[in-house]
């Protein structure tokens, strides 16, 4: 494996870069909630995060270098020439675009915890069943599974769960196809803040799905209010840069035009983005300082 250890971002470089003022750097606020300025390039990295290890030793960096980086730099041009210049994005690059939201969804390392959480349930659940008495397995082995699909044996299930960064990783380049042309198939609207407004910022996990409509009928953090995307009301935000967000929906008029909005909108975006984040980051040092305050006034009621 070339390069061990090298420091991988979680989120692109050149996408963070859009959220830099005119010294080129960021604002940072941690879970700490200590802020703090950096430059795009020092933040949001790990080492070896996209490295898929071999059992038998070595690994290979493919998912980063011929995969995400190629994602990557598609984005990048088309950010530059047309997002960027509100100009209207054609269809393939609309296509390029969904592989790239695609990509911000999987990448994240919020979906890699919850995967690690889900596979330490697993164990806990396979110890269990292992400990049950003779009599209970040989019932349970009578079950008829209602399913054509073969299984997985659990010893193979926990093996894949000692490297779940390498599962991670190897995961991206298979639900990347199915999830992109999903995401396609949505109407866009790219939409400009006011100048008035805050700029919009960005985080450790800026691609947010969520449904509005099942927030309110069952309550935000409920079973009942978890997006999917093929429901009719489920909304993607991803902020692009600090002046300019993407909204993917089914419900949208329009495809793909850039729409002026107003303080309250650009605020109920940056809403979304910090309630699905760890670390925000913004080009306005006041709005991530008037946050952090937000935040502290809610931990101490």
């Amino acid at each position: 494996m070339a390069r061990p250890n090298k420091k991988q971002h979680k989120i692109p470089r050149t996408y963070l870069q859009a959220f830099s003022n005119q010294d080129g750097l960021v604002w940072v606020g941690d879970e700490r909630l200590k802020i703090f300025q950096q430059k795009p390039s020092n933040i949001l990295t790990e080492n070896d995060y996209y490295t898929i290890r071999f059992p038998t030793g070595g690994g290979t960096l493919e998912i980063e270098t011929k995969l995400l980086n190629g994602i990557e730099g598609s984005y990048s041009d088309i950010y530059r020439q047309k997002i960027r210049n509100i100009r209207v994005l054609n269809l393939e690059e609309k296509a390029k675009m969904a592989i790239f939201v695609a990509s911000m969804m999987e990448r994240q390392s919020m979906l890699r915890d919850a995967l690690t959480d889900f596979i330490n349930r697993l164990e806990k659940r396979i110890k269990h069943m292992q400990n049950l008495p003779n009599s209970v397995k040989k019932q349970m082995a009578n079950f008829t599974i209602p399913s054509k699909e073969k299984g997985v044996p659990a010893k193979d299930l926990l093996k894949l769960g000692k490297d779940v960064g390498s599962l991670h990783s190897s995961l991206i380049p298979k639900l990347l196809p199915d999830l992109a042309t999903i995401i396609f198939n949505m109407k866009w609207g790219f939409v400009l803040r006011n100048k008035q407004s805050y700029p919009f910022i960005t985080s450790d996990n800026p691609c947010v799905m969520m449904n509005p409509a099942t927030e309110i009928r069952y309550g935000k953090g409920t079973i009942g209010s978890a997006p999917g995307l093929i429901q009719k009301d489920v909304e993607i935000t991803l902020p692009l840069s600090s002046d300019i967000a993407l909204i993917c929906g089914w419900l949208l008029e329009t495809d793909c035009l850039y729409t002026p909005i107003d303080k309250k909108l650009v605020d109920n975006i940056n809403f979304r983005t910090r309630r699905h984040a760890r670390t925000i980051i913004g080009s306005d040092q006041k709005m991530l300082f008037e946050i952090a305050k937000r935040i502290l006034k809610i931990k101490r009621i």
